[in-house]
């Protein structure tokens, strides 16, 4: 029994000792988590099929929507798929076809099309190759509608001419 006190003991002087040790000195270590942004975004089209489309009815026309598209139904919706906040800036890769003037653009809300509102964007002949913002801040997992308006004069007959919209996401 002498032995289990003496054990019991020892023990008790080595946890106060031990623990004297731990709370002498103390650092703070910072620590990171680096996550590269996904600025990853999607199109959509729930009008036409893989493009946004102008069907126009003759060589001038104004304010032609594009096709299919209507108060509920925007001719395109982007989507963001990253991690982060994304703004939108967009241009077209090359020139528009002789005689197309402007292409209008209204974001999240069909109406501004005749209001020409604070979400209203206009590409001209003189500035479709130009990048021009379109959304400051889209949210993670967010998507956003854009409606689409073209005017043009003498414009010359095709059976379809393709331009590429180019849209971009950077972080916010």
């Amino acid at each position: 029994m002498k032995n289990k006190i003496k054990v019991i003991g020892i023990s008790i002087l080595m946890l106060v000792a031990l623990s004297g040790i731990a709370v002498g000195d103390s650092v703070d270590v910072t620590t990171q988590w680096i996550v590269p942004a996904d600025t990853g975004i999607s199109a959509s089209f729930p009008v036409h099929a893989g493009e946004v489309e102008f069907d126009c009815s003759g060589q001038n026309f104004t304010d032609q929507g594009a096709t299919s598209q209507d108060a509920t139904h925007p001719a395109l919706v982007i989507t963001n798929n990253g991690n982060t906040a994304v703004q939108l800036e967009a241009e077209w890769t090359t020139d528009w076809p002789t005689g197309v003037e402007f292409v209008n653009m209204s974001i999240d809300d069909w109406s501004d099309n005749t209001t020409y509102g604070d979400d209203w964007l206009s590409y001209s002949d003189s500035n479709e190759t130009t990048n021009q913002t379109w959304m400051a801040s889209l949210g993670v997992g967010a998507s956003e509608d854009f409606w689409f308006w073209t005017t043009g004069h003498e414009v010359a007959e095709t059976t379809g001419i393709d331009r590429t919209l180019r849209v971009y996401s950077t972080n916010v």
